[in-house]
């Protein structure tokens, strides 16, 4: 049907026309949005200028204690707080704080340097996680008892005894100065966790359960690896730790207590657990998957946990800048 609009007046047929010609330009200016412009304009920068100074104040105050374990002084407040804001909170100055804190020599009253101090805090740290907070006086303690025992044992000729006693004296010394072991490069991640579990104070935490050494193989899983062992599991390591057997435990064969702590933190899984316990110290929660990757990426070649620290604590996540 055709429309006829001669016998209508001008002015009406205005009327008609451009309400209908505005819907149309309507139509025709919309676009669809660009999703590529919306998901840049989604993903600025934080406005780290707008950050109040008290929570950069707050920041360094956490970095200190969890790093070398105290406040910082008026002055170390003064300074890296300064120093931060100059810097608008850069990724790269965090870092350089959090790093100066891990490895400075340089002497310090009180704490004798930065760096001893970050070594001591990880060995709290490490201490409470695996020996229920046993420490270097704990050790010695029991290093003394051990060796009057090893001088006993000799005075009465009694041998066996007296290389079990200098054994155990060894195990314990070496747990005293594990902190120091480390600090010095002279052991790596697993070593020191083995050093820290393999003695016999650290032992005593289990004797509540079935026996220490069924024990042990409970809360070595769930401590290093953060999971239970499989029946299978406990089967091999019970026999590789009570009866000298021969078994394959991650994928590698021991036949010995030693052996054992040694196939069990040279794992991946112990690596995995490293790096979820780090997050779990100072996040407060566990990795996701690429975090827990990236850390996978660098563990288990350089065995360095400072530099997953470093990781972490630089994060905006970590300072809470938001």
């Amino acid at each position: 049907m055709k429309l006829n609009f001669s016998h209508l007046h001008f002015s009406t047929i205005c009327r008609i026309i451009l309400p209908l010609s505005i819907v149309l330009i309507s139509f025709s200016s919309c676009k669809k949005k660009d999703p590529k412009i919306e998901l840049i304009n989604d993903n600025d920068a934080p406005h780290y200028d707008k950050v109040p100074r008290v929570k950069v104040e707050n920041y360094v105050n956490r970095l200190f204690i969890d790093i070398i374990g105290r406040e910082p002084f008026d002055t170390e407040m003064q300074q890296e707080t300064d120093n931060l804001i100059a810097n608008n909170l850069a990724i790269s100055t965090r870092e350089a704080l959090i790093l100066k804190l891990q490895k400075d020599q340089t002497h310090r009253p009180g704490d004798s340097s930065y760096a001893i101090a970050a070594n001591t805090r990880i060995y709290d740290l490490l201490t409470v996680r695996l020996c229920e907070g046993f420490g270097t006086a704990d050790f010695m303690f029991y290093k003394s008892l051990s060796d009057f025992a090893a001088l006993s044992d000799s005075l009465l000729g009694n041998w066996a005894a007296f290389y079990a006693a200098k054994k155990n004296s060894y195990e314990l010394g070496r747990a005293a100065k594990a902190n120091w072991l480390y600090l010095h490069d002279s052991i790596e991640i697993e070593d020191y966790c083995a050093i820290l579990i393999n003695n016999s104070l650290t032992f005593e935490k289990t004797d509540s359960y079935m026996g220490n050494e069924d024990n042990t193989i409970k809360y070595t899983f769930n401590d290093l690896l953060f999971r239970n062992y499989t029946l299978n599991e406990f089967a091999i390591a019970r026999d590789m730790i009570l009866n000298g057997k021969s078994g394959i435990l991650f994928g590698k064969t021991g036949h010995s207590k030693g052996d054992y702590f040694n196939l069990l933190t040279h794992s991946n899984e112990f690596y995995e657990g490293t790096v979820k316990w780090l997050y779990k110290t100072f996040l407060a929660r566990f990795p996701n998957t690429e975090e827990t990757l990236i850390g996978m990426s660098s563990l288990p070649n350089d065995k360095d946990i400072f530099k997953i620290q470093r990781i972490i604590l630089k994060s905006d996540e970590y300072a809470n800048f938001f």
